[in-house]
């Protein structure tokens, strides 16, 4: 008897477990419960509905093309026509996949399965009984559906992305056709996304689905659906796109937040969830409105995008988040340029005079050769040369480092990454969260000048640890997620120090004087004035970034608050006409930050211990005397300030009867005047830049100490440089220097290819066109052997 009633109770719980399973399929569908969106204030940004008009018709089978039955079969569950609702082969594949891996690497649904938890149960906890309960609905309705009607209901419902359902609705927002209409090439592009329709859906992600495409395509493949040539034929055809049109709000960040969450909540889209974000709903509004206004002003130099990320470094939240310009305009504006890897010019030079720093391989104040050079180099296995160029094409001769980086000069920056090292910049760069896929030696030296490829939103975070005191964070979108007005999930963040203890103070020490130098006005002159966009009336660290073909420019700064990234380009890759970061990015970023600052204070930046300050000769780096005109007090490292005064800077005598240097020979009436006698690497610098030196001799004839060579020589071009000419920049603004190395006594004469040139300076900008040039100065030794392309 005890057996019996054992027994019984089992087959009574079996078969109201199986009631219990089965009963809802017996019904009315289970509404679908929108998933709302919210800034961080509560207001509303996008409201997932299944029920707001996204679900078109259903379609007959019959009707849908048969690379779309196929493919969606092939990458949701080849043995559909095999099994009863439940596919024990792919539960026991699924079970060992996601154990070797330690992770859901693998889900054995079928689509029963996913029919029947998307109808019937889309807002059911994911639970080992839940799924049990899921696959015994799934068996009954195999015994009571045929598999074209469960075909049929499964490709009439299923969630395609951007709260679209179906493949009628999907078929008709993304590609503006029915789907019976669609290419194969289409097809199996929207059977991929059922699998993760935000990971793939083709406005945001486009190079993931056709990556999926191409993994869908291999399926059939395997499956006999499609041969290798017709899978081939299939994945090299073109698709053309088109954004459906919601009313939501930050697009990109709202896709962004859904892409992040989908692994964790799979019915993301329909399980009524509430999503708090970290956006501050009025920044994005003028972060929007600048980026439309701004670009509105270059249109005519062909930009048509920008994007822009703001951040609080301390937490990590995103505040503003601009993916691309009009995120429903044709120009590409739904592809997220925060996440695109594009050039970043200029933008790592920070990073890299922050290694030196800390290397102690430089101070503010060291002085550093801006003049043209070559580098030999070996790169990718092959040797070479290497020729840094400045943005104007021009050269500065010494320049202290603060000018070099608060300028963004090319020349020195690669001066300093070549006494580096690469590999410390690497690490450096690495240890801020920006990384590379390959070697160092891949870049070579032009990596400084944005030999790589970045995203904005990695830049922006490797600019929030600056700020944040060497201090690298997540970037954070989310707050937290509820249901039914229970808090599920809450997401906090958690600074990790870059620095080991050992190198804490020295990191500091060095964040304090980059910091220091990019809010320097002053230090910017050189290359951007005084005055311009890169102020904002509050004391606010900017750096610009350019690439030399004019394909992207950058703006980032910040406050100890805030930090702000901004990208503009074209999403196509195409070039701009001149377009740099203090005419692109510069103004968005200003515009946001002003903002940000309109009725607040920036903080100042407290400086760490062990910096000292000494008055120095700008021009030398040398402690100031009285016979430097150029002079500042500068900051330094302990134990890096100089410690010998200029001698750059040199009073000397002048005997006023032969206007030679004095000696005691001479006659009593002489004058002192002051010179600036800078080393003999600079002899280039000092004649092109007519600074007066003392006389070579003295008043008895005899060679004083300020006697130079006057061996001429051709300093400019380099001998083997190739010169690349941009087709939407000016020639003029492209001439290349005629450099003579010492003075021609009032004309310079040049040979190129033959051809005479004349000068009466010792520097000649000439105006370059496409060929191969032999070049020769008269009273130089040999010749120099340049291209222009």
């Amino acid at each position: 008897m005890k057996w019996l009633i054992v027994g019984l109770v089992l087959v009574l719980g079996v078969v109201g477990f199986a009631a219990w399973s089965i009963v809802p399929t017996l019904g009315e569908e289970a509404s679908m419960a929108p998933t709302r969106i919210l800034a961080a204030d509560g207001s509303l940004l996008y409201e997932v509905n299944a029920n707001d008009q996204t679900m078109a018709a259903p379609v007959a089978l019959t009707s849908m093309p048969l690379s779309l039955l196929q493919a969606v079969i092939a990458a949701e569950d080849k043995r559909f026509f095999e099994h009863a609702g439940v596919d024990p082969i792919a539960i026991v594949r699924s079970v060992r996949d996601n154990f070797r891996a330690n992770d859901v690497v693998s889900g054995g649904s079928t689509i029963e399965m996913q029919l029947i938890k998307n109808t019937f149960f889309p807002a059911a906890p994911r639970t080992m009984l839940q799924k049990i309960r899921e696959a015994t609905a799934a068996w009954y309705w195999s015994l009571t559906h045929t598999k074209a009607e469960t075909l049929e209901r499964y490709l009439n419902t299923v969630y395609l992305g951007n709260n679209l359902f179906g493949v009628q609705t999907a078929a008709q927002e993304y590609f503006h056709k029915d789907v019976a209409d669609l290419s194969e090439a289409e097809a199996v592009y929207l059977a991929g996304m059922i699998a993760s329709p935000a990971r793939y859906e083709p406005l945001t992600h486009r190079s993931a689905g056709f990556t999926r495409q191409e993994y869908v395509l291999s399926l059939m493949e395997s499956n006999g659906f499609v041969t290798t040539d017709e899978a081939r034929a299939i994945a090299e055809t073109p698709i053309s796109f088109f954004a459906p049109r919601h009313e939501l709000r930050a697009p990109h960040f709202v896709f962004r937040v859904l892409a992040e969450l989908e692994s964790s909540y799979p019915d993301i889209a329909t399980g009524g969830y509430e999503i708090t974000t970290t956006l501050d709903p009025n920044l994005q509004s003028v972060a929007e409105e600048t980026v439309d206004r701004r670009l509105a002003d270059l249109r005519e130099e062909h930009v048509t995008n920008a994007s822009v990320v703001a951040v609080d470094p301390t937490t990590g939240d995103v505040l503003a988040y601009v993916g691309s310009a009009g995120y429903w305009s044709a120009d590409d504006g739904a592809v997220n340029m925060a996440t695109a890897l594009r050039q970043p010019g200029s933008a790592l030079k920070p990073f890299m005079y922050h290694a030196a720093l800390m290397e102690k391989l430089v101070t503010p104040g060291t002085i550093v050769p801006d003049l043209p050079v070559r580098y030999d180099i070996t790169q990718e296995g092959e040797e070479g040369s290497y020729v840094p160029r400045n943005y104007n094409y021009q050269s500065n001769g010494p320049v202290t480092v603060r000018d070099a980086l608060g300028s963004s000069l090319n020349i020195p920056a690669v001066h300093v990454l070549n006494e580096l090292g690469l590999y410390t910049f690497f690490g450096t760069l690495e240890r801020f969260g920006i990384t590379f896929p390959n070697p160092p030696e891949h870049y070579g030296l032009g990596i400084v000048l944005g030999g790589g490829e970045v995203t904005l939103e990695e830049t922006t975070r490797a600019y929030a640890a600056l700020s944040a005191g060497n201090q690298l964070i997540e970037l954070r979108l989310v707050r937290s997620v509820s249901q039914d007005g229970r808090v599920l999930e809450t997401f906090d963040t958690q600074a990790e120090p870059i620095f080991s203890p050992h190198e804490e103070i020295a990191a500091e020490q060095a964040t304090a004087l980059i910091t220091d130098i990019l809010s320097d006005p002053t230090a910017r002159s050189l290359s951007f004035g005084e005055t311009s966009l890169m102020e904002i009336g509050e004391p606010v660290v900017v750096k610009t970034g350019t690439t030399k073909d004019f394909r992207d420019n950058w703006a980032f700064g910040y406050t100890s608050d805030f930090v702000l990234g901004v990208w503009v380009g074209n999403a196509d890759n195409s070039t701009m006409y001149g377009v740099s970061g203090v005419s692109g990015a510069v103004p968005i970023w200003h515009d946001v930050m002003a903002y940000r600052y309109r009725d607040r204070d920036a903080l100042a930046f407290a400086w760490p211990a062990g910096i000292v300050d000494r008055d120095i000769c700008t021009t030398s780096g040398l402690l100031a005397t009285p016979l430097c005109p150029k002079r500042r007090l500068e900051h330094f490292i302990v134990g890096t300030e100089p410690t010998s005064a200029d001698d750059w800077y040199r009073a000397v005598q002048i005997d006023l009867a032969t206007g030679a240097v004095a000696t005691s020979a001479c006659g009593a009436e002489t004058v002192t005047q002051i010179f600036l006698v800078p080393p003999p690497e600079y002899r280039l610098w000092v004649d092109r830049e007519g600074i007066d030196q003392p006389p070579g001799e003295d008043c008895e004839g005899n060679s004083s100490p300020y006697a130079s060579s006057d061996r001429q020589t051709i300093v400019s071009p380099l001998d083997g440089e190739t010169i690349r000419i941009h087709p939407h920049v000016a020639l003029e603004a492209q001439r290349v220097p005629f450099v003579a190395g010492a003075s021609c006594g009032g004309a310079c004469r040049w040979r190129l290819n033959g051809e005479e040139i004349v000068t009466p300076d010792e520097t000649y900008l000439w105006e370059s066109s496409p060929g191969a040039y032999t070049l020769t100065l008269d009273g130089a030794d040999g010749q120099v052997q340049f291209v222009v392309e």
